[in-house]
């Protein structure tokens, strides 16, 4: 498909995700920043498209999704191209875009009596959108202009005039900031703040911690012996009940069931019990954390394994992997980049890149960091410097997510 596409997550005040919201954009065109002008999104949704192609569970985990359309889009007849529940779905209006908020009513009351909801975003002047405020469930504030003028007395007009309305706050990109924020509004908060570590004042790591690190260094010894694998994995209850359900499920088809560690380790081998332990060992590590921190972590391990057969690199994929999945640690352990790598015994092209920057990894990493904040100029740049094609990232990214979707449906 001819898109860019990433979802974000939208966090309640106890930092569990309520929703997710697409940014997106078609193709690689360079002039239009927002890839939603009439001539290239027209009255057709490509966000809907693509979730009638791929499960929501592994968009979004079931979670609702806000879609962004154009006041094209709001014309034509959206509850025809979508089919997903319409509950799980939050049109997302750009406000800018609206002249004439009167014109659009019956359309929204016509979605609305279907079951979809309505946000908005990009208010200007919220006595003129009196009429579609009143059929908005979510209004989103950007808080790189939260101060201004304007935006206050916007903030404050719908808040106390529009009780239903339920604020989303964009660009939340520090903890600190979400402390502050929490106390003071009810709603969805966005932003890096998540995946911030705390490194104000020393953060001791668990036993359990340092037991899954040791594993995690263990196995990445090319000649590992499988008792000792096995020992370990059996003292923590949560790797053996993950390991136990990963080859007893369907994928392996087996007449009996294994019951031991020690002959799932020997039937997986050494190739697929350390991708198993890699994986298994990053999802255990934030278990204290929010869940999309590990998720952040394993998608973009994945997205960059796939993403070394793009970049020419494709003896470098497990390497690639590492240097993805191991991009958040410093959140996971509370703890400065270099100190946490220091822990888990990374190569010095891994530490290069997460550290610095900088060394042969480092294009595939800045690409994936681009594509995450939806920086489509950069990322459109990078595409043409790197002679790649749109639908070959389109394709990595959602089979990162689909791979995701998978680890944890087995876990359950």
């Amino acid at each position: 498909m001819d898109l860019l596409i990433v979802p974000v997550p939208l966090f309640n005040e106890n930092i569990a995700v309520e929703a997710y919201f697409f940014r997106n954009r078609k193709g690689n065109d360079l002039l239009d920043g927002t890839g939603t002008s009439l001539f290239d999104g027209a009255m057709l949704s490509l966000p809907l498209e693509m979730l009638n192609l791929v499960s929501m569970e592994a968009l979004t985990m079931g979670k609702p999704i806000f879609v962004p359309i154009t006041k094209y889009m709001l014309m034509s007849c959206l509850e025809t191209q979508s089919h997903q529940p319409a509950d799980k779905i939050i049109f997302l209006i750009d406000g800018s875009e609206i002249d004439d908020p009167g014109s659009y009513l019956g359309n929204i009351d016509r979605l609305r009596a279907f079951g979809y909801r309505f946000g908005i975003q990009k208010i200007s002047d919220a006595e003129k959108m009196g009429s579609m405020l009143e059929r908005c469930d979510f209004v989103f504030y950007d808080h790189r202009v939260f101060d201004h003028m304007s935006e206050v007395k916007t903030r404050i007009t719908i808040t106390h005039k529009y009780k239903h309305i339920t604020g989303v706050y964009t660009h939340i990109n520090n903890m600190e900031l979400f402390r502050e924020l929490q106390g003071r509004y009810k709603g969805m908060f966005e932003g890096h703040f998540y995946r911030t570590p705390l490194t104000k004042g020393k953060q001791d790591v668990s036993p359990l911690q340092v037991n899954l690190i040791n594993l995690l260094n263990k196995v990445r010894d090319e000649n590992f012996e499988f008792d000792e694998i096995s020992d370990i994995i059996q003292k923590d209850p949560m790797l053996t009940v993950s390991l136990l359900r990963l080859v007893n499920s369907a994928y392996f088809a087996l007449k009996e069931k294994v019951k031991t560690i020690n002959q799932a380790v020997v039937m997986l081998g050494q190739t697929e019990i350390r991708k198993w332990i890699t994986t298994a060992v990053a999802r255990l590590l934030g278990a204290d954390k929010p869940g999309e921190v590990t998720r952040l972590s394993l998608i973009r391990a994945r997205f960059a394994e796939e993403l070394s057969h793009k970049f020419g690199m494709e003896k470098e994929s497990q390497s690639l992997f590492l240097m993805g999945l191991f991009s958040v640690l410093d959140a996971i352990l509370d703890r400065p980049i270099d100190e946490a790598l220091d822990m888990v015994h990374v190569s010095e092209d891994i530490r290069e890149t997460l550290v610095d920057r900088t060394g042969k990894y480092s294009t595939v990493f800045q690409f994936i960091l681009e594509y995450e904040a939806a920086n489509w100029n950069v990322v459109s740049r990078l595409l043409i410097l790197n002679d790649l094609e749109t639908e070959d990232i389109y394709s990595a990214y959602i089979n990162a997510m689909i791979w995701y979707n998978d680890i944890v449906s087995n876990d359950r």
